[in-house]
This record gives structure tokens, sequence and C-alpha cells, in this order.
């Protein structure tokens, strides 16, 4: 990458903090803060001319770059849309970020993120999403990878004031005074959500926060913000656990291009903000103390002027990104179909259920692995999770099977923190039911990642959870399954395995990938045994034809690979051989094994448990119909065998009605054959 090196960059060196009290530093300080206010107004004017697209200031928000010395070269920081001062402290250039605002080729997220999203890897600035408060859990999740490895190091997370009101951020703030990690939280207060005052909604002002843990500082000074966060930072580092920085300053420009504070903002509260502008603070206070003259800070701000200038000229005229590498670093090139071999199997077993087999693959891959963490609720022994899935695994591995409090965003959270971090998250929902306050950090996050940061960032990782009915009981809320709603997030793989042998299978395979995985378990196959096929080669992209026939296809997946198998024996009491595929991956999904049965038999039935309307299944006859030799090749129109689109009932009758079942399959059947079967 060809960059111009602007002058942002301190002169300081993290290990030397004398150099923040001399005169030198001073000057570099005021030239870093001035070069990201002129940025400010040089995008904003780009914007108005229709040069840019977005513009997302941060004026006012200058001095936080006084604690760019305390960061050191291995800490992580979560940054948030205003830290573009932060960012030029530490030494990220500000060609970067002239890039990212134009969206171009060369920019850390490849034209990818929107304007001021910042991400720089070679300082550990991690990708910033948009989502308010999403940062903070996958931020305590690093710092929790630190504090298992007794690492001297701190993980900063800025956040905005309003975004505090996010349940996420007081997930990680919980999680982080829980566990005693080495995190800084950064709030960074302007006193205005958008548009909306925040003082009467703060949880500062609530007494929301422990006050051993808050520190509400000023922030209009760069080095007062240093002498302030100095101990803090020190004591995190000592493994004193976390801290909430809450940082008083001033948005001084409007929240984006496409607000105008004017509309809700008076002018007497205007002007005063303008009297606390941390630049103009500091170009008086170095004047004062007489470490330059007004003539030479002129000179200083008329450099940081033409910089500007020429880096966004040139950030201007670079190279657009390729719309053809827009599929680009969805997932990882790497091959994840490993097969399990040599497992120890206890007591000599010739079968074992899911159950069974997912619990010796995890037990095998914690031996592999010491970087290997499980975590879920209640998966401690003597439980062992809802299901015994991990049972006895925390007395053979103490500190990584550990429990987990009863907040699905943390466990989704602190997993693509951890896995960023180089850890191998295997982590439990509890039931795939509850997946709803996960769901942010799973489809925003997890998912995303890989792609925004065009392939700097990853979070391989695991995330199972129990799924499906077909056992009395279940109701609204331990039924679902919930395919087609993860299927639509890209970047996220989605495997749900049928039986036992399957699943130890995709399990293992999926630890050895470099790809974030959601594992959904059928929780009516727990039990039921089938013979261990030791030497089976799997791979799980692939779907698996369960039984070979030519007049019809049957494709389903987890526990309607056994309705589909039993459907298909009574179809061939007449004659008419039914070929039933076992789909196994969703996504990614194997179209070609379909297509190719479908062109063979010309006719096609799904079968899932999942309801109906906008669901896989659909997506299977849609894609299906949109091949012009499969269409060709059909002699009925495909059929979909699903639950209707309600809800699943607690009483057994009402469940019983809303499933499929091998009547339903036999009744389409006759749909695609004319009733040439009875």
């Amino acid at each position: 990458m060809s960059q111009i090196k602007s002058k942002s960059s301190l002169t300081y060196t993290n290990t030397d903090k004398s150099a923040t009290h001399s005169k030198e530093y001073s000057l570099s300080l005021l030239k870093t803060m001035l070069l990201s206010r002129e940025a400010e107004k040089r995008e904003s004017i780009l914007f108005r001319q229709g040069r840019g697209q977005f513009h997302l200031p941060s004026a006012g928000h200058e001095a936080i770059a006084g604690i760019a010395p305390l960061i050191n070269k291995d800490d992580w920081l979560y940054c948030y849309y205003r830290d573009r001062a932060l960012l030029l402290a530490m030494g990220m250039p500000l060609y970067d970020m002239a890039l990212g605002y134009f969206g171009k080729a060369e920019s850390s997220s490849g034209g990818r993120q929107m304007a001021s999203h910042f991400s720089y890897k070679p300082l550990n600035v991690v990708s910033c999403a948009t989502p308010t408060g999403m940062q903070c859990l996958p931020a305590a999740g690093t710092a929790w990878a630190f504090k298992n490895e007794q690492r001297k190091n701190v993980v900063f997370c800025c956040i905005g004031d309003a975004s505090t009101r996010q349940g996420e951020f007081f997930e990680a703030l919980a999680f982080s005074i829980q566990e005693k990690l080495p995190l800084i939280f950064i709030v960074e207060d302007n006193g205005y959500g958008v548009s909306t005052p925040t003082e009467r909604m703060i949880p500062a002002n609530l007494g929301m926060i422990p006050p051993d843990v808050l520190h509400i500082v000023e922030g209009q000074c760069p080095e007062k913000l240093y002498q302030k966060f100095s101990p803090i930072v020190e004591n995190a580092r000592n493994g004193n656990g976390p801290a909430v920085m809450w940082v008083k300053l001033d948005r001084i420009m409007s929240h984006t291009s496409s607000d105008d504070q004017a509309k809700y903002r008076n002018h007497t509260e205007m002007e005063e903000m303008k009297r606390r502008d941390p630049i103009a603070l500091f170009k008086k206070k170095i004047a004062v103390n007489k470490l330059a003259t007004v003539e030479s800070i002129q000179t200083l701000e008329d450099e940081a002027k033409d910089e500007v200038k020429n880096i966004y000229s040139q950030a201007e005229h670079a190279e657009n990104p390729d719309p053809k590498d827009i599929y680009a670093h969805r997932f990882s090139s790497i091959n994840s179909s490993k097969r399990l071999e040599n497992i120890q199997i206890q007591d000599g077993l010739a079968s074992w259920s899911m159950a069974q087999s997912f619990n010796l693959t995890l037990d095998k891959l914690m031996q592999e692995n010491s970087k290997t963490i499980l975590f879920g609720q209640d998966i401690e022994d003597p439980k062992g999770g809802v299901f015994g899935l991990t049972r006895g695994l925390s007395g053979k591995f103490p500190t990584r099977v550990i429990n987990s409090p009863l907040a699905e965003a943390t466990i989704a959270g602190t997993a693509s923190g951890l896995a960023m971090a180089g850890y191998l998250p295997i982590f439990e929902l509890q039931f795939i039911d509850f997946i709803g306050t996960a769901f942010n950090q799973i489809v925003n996050q997890i998912a995303t990642l890989r792609w925004r940061s065009v392939g700097q960032y990853k979070c391989p990782l695991i995330i199972y959870a129990p799924c499906g009915s077909y056992i009395s009981g279940g109701g609204p809320w331990h039924s679902q399954t919930n395919e087609s709603w993860l299927a639509h997030a890209p970047g996220l793989k989605v495997y749900m395995p049928s039986n036992a042998n399957d699943a130890a299978n995709m399990l293992y395979s999926a630890a050895h990938g470099d790809d974030p995985v959601l594992m959904l378990l059928p929780k009516n196959q727990f039990q039921k045994s089938v013979a261990i096929e030791k030497s089976m080669t799997l791979y799980p992209e692939k779907a698996q034809i369960k039984k070979k026939g030519e007049y019809l296809t049957i494709v389903s997946w987890g526990n309607c690979v056994e309705i589909a198998l039993e459907s298909a024996a009574a179809i061939e009491k007449s004659g008419l051989t039914c070929e039933v595929i076992d789909l196994r991956s969703i996504v990614p999904c194997d179209w070609a094994t379909i297509h190719q049965s479908v062109r063979k038999t010309g006719r096609l039935i799904v079968v899932q448990e999942d309801n109906k309307t906008c669901s896989f299944g659909q997506a299977i006859i849609s894609e299906m119909m949109s091949d012009k030799i499969t269409w060709d090749s059909m002699y009925a129109p495909p059929q979909l065998v699903s639950r209707p689109d309600v809800h699943v009932g607690f009483n057994a009758g009402l469940e019983r009605a809303v499933l499929p079942w091998p009547k339903d399959v036999f009744a389409a059947s006759k749909i695609l054959t004319g009733g040439a079967h009875v």
C-alpha cells in the first residue's frame, strides 16, 4: 500500500512516559489535534461539494488524544467513530482515514465501511461497527484472553454517552467486574444522542455504575486526561479490574452530515461550547507557558491545513474498489473438512447417541488445544448443561469449562473477542429459542467482521444450541430451529446434523476451520443411538445422499431426515423409488447435489421443521426453479412440507398438529405423481 506518511504521529515512544512533559511532545500533540480538526473541516467541505458521501465528525473530542502514551503496542483498542484524534496520536496514518472517507480500495475496510468507522490492524484497532455499544462485549472477550494469559496488557473500549443505555454495555461492565478484567471503558460524554440531551438518562447520573469503578473527568485538556487516566490504566495492568472513565466534553459539530444541530441547540449553548474548544484551550496553554509563540502556533495550523489538503487530494484520486471483489472475505479460504479419527470411545462403545458423541468430541478438542474454552449456562458439573452435553468436562478442565451468566449476548459477544485474540471459543446457548438477545452480536459483529475488515480481523468460533421439537412439552420457546434467521447472515456458517456421527465430525471439522459456525443440535436426536463409524470421512458442507432413488427427491435436515426416510419407505411400497438427501450444512449449502438429484428424478419435496414463510425450504425451491436446466427437468411443481406459520403449542396434541409427519410427505408425493400411488 502506498501511503502518505502524515506528521500526525506523536514523537514519544509509548514506553517513555517522561516525553509527555516535554515541549516537543506538547507541540506534537497540538499538531495531532489540529490535523484531526482540519480533517473534519475538509471532509465537511468535500461533502457539501458532493465529493464525499457521508461525514461523521469528532470535533470537540480531540483532547482524548492525550491518553495515547498510555496505550502500549500490544494493548487493544475498540474505538468508536469519534476517535480520530486518538487514533492519529497512536500512529494511524491520516491517509488511511482519508481513504476510508472516500471508500477507496486501499482503505482498511476496502471501501466496505462508512466513513469514520476506523480499523487499523498494525495498532490492534478493531474494526468499528455502526450498531452502538456493540464493541463492549467483544472488548470484554479480548480482555478475558489477556487475563487468562496473565498479560500486562489492557483493552480500551470507547463509547458515546447515549450508547451506555444499551444493555450490552451493562453486560460487558458486569462481566468485567465479575472477572476483574483489564478493561477500560472510555465514555465520551458530549451530552447528546443525536438531538436528544442525555443528562437525565446516562447511567453515571442515575447511580447505576459502582462508585469505585466510575471516574468522572473533564475532557478539554489532553494533559489532564493523561494525568487522570495514568493511575487507572496502571491499576488495570496490575490485575485490579476494570474502570469506567466518564469523560465530559463537547460535540462541536453536528452529529453527522445528515444532521443540523442548529435546529435543536440554542445560540447561547453553542457559543459556550466554543469557549470550551479543547484546541483553543490547548493553544492558549502552550502560549501562556511559553512553549511556543503565537506565530509558531499559526505556522503549525498552516502546516496542518496544507497536509490535510494534500492527503485528501491524493486519497480522492486513489483507486476505487472493484465491484467484483465484493464477495471476497465472506469466509476463510481454509478448508474446514477434517475427519475425526482415533477418538477414545469410553467403555468400548459400539454405538453412541448424539449427546455422547458431542461430549466425547468436546473432550478431544479440549485435550488437543489448550486455548479451547467452553462457556455457557449451567455447563459445569454436576449438571453439565441442560442436556448433559458437557458433563464431566469441568472436572477435567476446571479453568476452561465455565458457567456463564444468564445472558446470551455476553456468551456471543465475549466469544468474538476471545476468538480475535487467538482462542477457540465453543460456547453454548441453552436453547436456540433464546438467541434473540445474542442476535446483535452474532449477525452484526461475528458474521461481518472478516468481510468488513477485508480479512484483517476474523473470529473463528463455534456457538452451538439445542433446537427443534418432536419432544413433548417444549411450547413456543423450546421448540424452534431458526435456521432461516441465521442463514440470512452472510459470513456465518450454519450446520444441523441429523445423527450422532455427523454431530461429532461436524464439530471436529468446525473446530479446525477458520470461520464462525453456529451448530444447531436437534434435541429429539440426543438419546438416539447409531453405530459408530470411526473411519467415516465427513465433508460437513457437502450434503449426504442417505438413500438413492430415481423417481422423487426428498431434501431435509435435522429431525426431518428421520421423517424423510420413513416417508420414502412408505412411498416405495408402490414401486416409486425416492432419493433422500440430508443437507447437513445450511450455509454453505451444497446446491450442486440437490440440482443433480432433481435433474435426475424430476420431482422435489423439501421437508423442514421450521415454519414456512421466508424459510430455507422456500429458498431451496426458489434455487431449483431459478435454474433453467433443473426447471426443464421437472415434471411437477416442487412441494414444501413444513410447519405452517404458527408457533408450537405446549399441549402434546397442539405440538403434533403443526409439525411435519410422514403422512404429510406422502400427501405431497401424491401431488407430484398425479396420484400414481395410494
